[in-house]
């Protein structure tokens, strides 16, 4: 009896003992952070709701038959509320337990109001009273949400604010302690970017402007640049798996600032017209701030509390405004050219230390800049070439003719702005005599795209005006003129300062000459720079400046030499295998075997032809896709000491037309011509260049005069197979010389077909080009091939937009069979009974002999062609021409 009762005694000691033990005043505190997050989350599935609600109301207003609904929300959770308030045992002392609870009841009374008012809106849309009264109901209960969200907001800060100082009295901060300083650092970084998030709030009418705060993020961006360079993700001290966070702490951060650069390029002209890139950005960067970031912090605390407790941190709870307050678009001013900066020569001197990890990045953060400022400007000369084809078609326009109204779009172009600040921050590393002139180079690289971008605004507001009927299109020349200068000019100093980085970078010793990475880089820059060489004397000859094409023993030369000392130069090198992205050999031999075979293509470089691409098109592709690729690639690969290289500009992309004199004919005249060579502003004028020694002969230019209106759907494989410089960039060049001489009665649509068939351009007016060239350009390979589904999509759309007596065909484009069903069999035959035909062009090194698809052509009573280079130029044209005027 006594030994019963004695361990009853024990076991209600060691119960009563468990009871009693306080929780650690840090996880307490946690404890309120989670209800934190919690109000967040409430916030962010309310506002998720709304901004759908909200689109729906603005549809309404201008069509009442829409039907308007609003999810319901069920009741609002207090399971992390009452967990906050239950810690009458966690450690803290009751002056703190007061003010902490008061804090908590003052949040859950704003989020109880902000549950309320969303509960009113949706008894309101389920009653339907917004049919009574016009929505002046949902207008008010809006305002009342966006007011409590900032009010939710502002007193999360607060609360949290309260709870770091508790914190702080219970776990002072220690430099000694690897966890602490972890801790600190980390939370800087959340602070930072959470002060970044708070700068301006999301806006549901996004059709208005609204003034995304550019400077703040870029003055972010380069903090977190900072920040980067000086964080240690080595985190000695700290156990795994807390240290394993340290590094994906850091990574998420790098995305963030990757994010903001972008964010940053892409707020274009086209931007700035509306909320939605900001709108965007700020729900990126919520996204990668709480799912990323914090998610990895909040890790790094739960994996800690083995070694040391630490506090948690808040998710951030997003801010809306109806209606943004934003100043109106400015009135576009006439563009000054750019200013230029005379260049400042200097010397280098034999350094007898490598060059560290920072100013290696840094001397590399040029070259990337140069290729990416060309990337725009190939943009730009696309879309500026197509708008000068269509601008022909206005000058002298007859009366008898339907016209469509000239326009001009440069949505792809982008100034690299991000990273010319990026760069700019970076080299501090690189010594001042050295960094003073390149800079100075680059800042004039960015003043000629800044005045490209002007000009091409300037160019929007002129056919939005249609300034263009009443001075003849003068201001449009004068621009046109101005560009081909430009893409000239930027050609030239990018040349220089390319040469200037790449003169730095070899004063430096290397830190291990005889490594393989530098050794076969070296061997390879060779081969490039011998290419390069090639590639200015075919410029050259294009240009009619020299009256042969360039010799190539070289790089025959350098092919052998880089094949017959492969595994020298290579030694040491990890073969991973082709298909493993880092393997040092595949950049290697492909670079190799591509030299000679940009010598084999020299040797049959075609003339330039009457109409269509010019054949250095070509050699361009090549050179940057085929060989500066694979060797920058093997330059990432090497990590460092490898310096990149740069890309080179398609010289002929675009070239002035020479207008017609007044009352002469409007034919537009597209044979090519070289360029002019360019003079500095204001100096004498420019010379008159030769003609080639070999000119092409002189042909007829085509036209679609006495040709029936098309419509042209373009049915197009974009399937992972077409990833070929045999099949997509061919495809896309075919497409391109049929647009200078599509009319404004002519169609174009675009069918795309991989996994899935889908619409990428819906049916499109010939004078539309930019717009046409937007969707030829963004044309992507990836995924399998679905013919079948694509066939019946293209029919679908030329029976809607069939043109009565025009030439309705569908086009399809790809590079080699797919099975095809018995009723699309049955579907082409009928549609051709109805005047829609189908015409099949492949696309591959090799011909093409497909019983299928030639047996599709023929149902379709369309023609099957097997598109080689020389036929690329006409094939589309010929397809344009199919149906005459009766």
């Amino acid at each position: 009896m006594n030994t019963t009762f004695f361990l009853v005694l024990l076991f209600v000691a060691a119960y009563s003992s468990a009871y009693s033990q306080q929780e650690p005043p840090q996880q307490s505190l946690n404890h309120y952070v989670a209800f934190l997050n919690q109000s967040a989350e409430v916030v962010f599935d309310r506002f998720q709701i709304l901004q759908s609600y909200y689109a729906a109301t603005q549809q309404y207003r201008t069509n009442s038959s829409v039907l308007l609904r609003l999810p319901s929300s069920g009741p609002l959770e207090e399971y992390y509320y009452r967990k906050a308030l239950e810690t009458a045992h966690s450690g803290l002392n009751p002056q703190e337990i007061k003010q902490l609870n008061n804090e908590a009841l003052a949040l859950w009374q704003l989020l109880e109001t902000f549950d309320q008012s969303g509960k009113a809106l949706e008894t309101y849309i389920r009653l339907k009273d917004y049919q009574r009264d016009e929505l002046k109901k949902s207008d008010a209960l809006l305002a009342d949400l966006q007011k409590q969200v900032g009010q939710i907001s502002r007193k999360r800060d607060a609360f949290y604010r309260q709870i770091q100082r508790i914190y702080r009295q219970h776990q002072p901060y220690d430099a000694n302690d690897p966890y602490l300083k972890m801790e600190r650092a980390m939370v800087q970084i959340l602070n930072r970017e959470k002060q970044t998030l708070a700068l301006w709030p999301y806006a549901f009418n996004e059709g208005n402007r609204s003034d995304w705060p550019v400077d703040s993020i870029r003055e972010s961006m380069l903090k977190d640049a900072e920040l980067l360079a000086g964080f240690n993700s080595a985190a000695t001290g700290i156990d795994y798996p807390a240290s394993s966070m340290v590094g994906s702490f850091k990574n998420a951060l790098q995305a963030i600032l990757d994010l903001k650069q972008n964010a940053i390029n892409d707020y274009t002209f086209a931007a700035r017209q509306s909320a939605c890139h900001g709108n965007a950005v700020y729900l990126n960067l919520i996204n990668h701030y709480n799912i990323d970031l914090l998610s990895f912090y909040h890790e790094f605390v739960k994996y800690s509390s083995s070694a040391k407790r630490l506090l948690d941190f808040p998710s951030f709870c997003p801010v809306f405004v109806l209606e943004s307050t934003a100043n109106s678009s400015p009135k576009i001013a006439r563009t000054e050219p750019f200013k230029d900066i005379p260049l400042i020569p200097f010397k280098t001197k034999l350094s007898t230390a490598p060059a560290s990890e920072a100013t290696f990045h840094a001397l590399n953060a040029y070259v990337d800049f140069i290729n990416e400022s060309l990337r725009q400007m190939n943009h730009l000369q696309v879309q500026v070439r197509n708008y000068q084809s269509s601008a022909e078609h206005h000058r002298n326009p007859d009366p008898n003719r339907r016209r469509g109204q000239l326009t001009y779009s440069h949505a792809d172009y982008k100034i690299p702005a991000a990273d010319y600040q990026l760069l700019l921050g970076g080299s501090k590393s690189i010594p001042d005599i050295y960094r003073t002139s390149i800079n100075a180079q680059t800042e004039v690289l960015m003043n000629i795209l800044k005045e490209m971008d002007g000009l091409s605004i300037e160019l929007i507001t002129y056919t939005q005006e249609k300034q263009y009927e009443q001075n003849g299109l003068k201001r449009s020349d004068a621009i046109l003129d101005r560009y081909a200068q430009l893409f000239n000019t930027f050609d030239e100093k990018k040349e220089q300062l390319y040469t200037d980085v790449r003169r730095i970078h070899e004063s430096y010793k290397p830190a291990n000459p005889t490594s393989s990475w530098i050794v076969s880089g070296q061997k390879l820059i060779k081969a490039i720079d011998d290419t390069k060489a090639v590639l200015f004397g075919i410029r050259s000859f294009y240009k009619g400046e020299t009256a042969q094409l360039p010799e190539t023993e070289k790089l025959e030369a350098d092919r052998r030499s880089l094949i017959t000392d492969q595994y020298k130069n290579l030694k040491g090198l990890t073969r991973y295998g082709r298909n493993n992205g880092l393997c040092p050999y595949s950049p290697y031999e492909d670079l190799a075997e591509n030299t000679g075979r940009f010598a084999e293509n020299v040797k049959h470089a075609k003339p330039v032809p009457a109409y269509g691409s010019h054949p250095y098109e070509s050699f361009y592709y090549f050179y940057n896709n085929e060989l500066v690729y694979q060797y920058n690639k093997f330059s990432e690969l090497a990590k460092t000491g490898v310096l990149k290289t740069i890309q080179e500009p398609n010289v002929f992309a675009f070239q002035r037309l020479n207008p017609p004199k007044p009352g002469a004919s409007s034919t537009l005249k597209t044979e090519a011509s070289a360029p002019k060579p360019v003079v500095p502003m204001a100096e004498k004028p420019e010379p008159v260049t030769p003609k080639p020694a070999n000119p092409a002969p002189t042909v007829a230019a085509p036209t679609l005069e006495g040709f029936a209106s098309n419509h042209l759907i373009l049915l197009l494989d974009v399937s992972a197979s077409m990833d070929s410089p045999y099949k997509m960039p061919l495809l896309k060049k075919s497409i391109k010389s049929l647009l200078p001489l599509l009319r404004s009665e002519d169609q174009v649509s675009i069918v795309v077909y991989s996994g899935k068939a889908k619409i990428v351009l819906q049916p499109t007016s010939g004078t539309k080009t930019a717009e046409i060239t937007q969707a030829i350009d963004q044309l992507r390979s990836t995924g399998e091939t679905d013919g079948n589904d694509g066939i019946r999509t293209a029919y679908k759309l030329a029976d809607k937009h069939f043109i009565p007596s025009g030439n309705n065909r569908i086009i399809l484009a790809t590079d080699g069979e797919f099975p095809i069903s018995d009723s699309v069999y049955e579907l082409v035959g009928q549609s051709a009974h109805k005047e829609i035909n189908l015409t099949v062009l492949t696309f591959s090194r090799n011909e093409i002999n497909s019983a299928n698809l030639r047996k599709l052509a023929t149902l379709g009573q369309g023609s099957y062609e097997h598109v080689t280079e020389s036929k690329a130029q006409l094939q589309m044209i010929l397809e344009a021409q199919a149906k005459k005027l009766p």
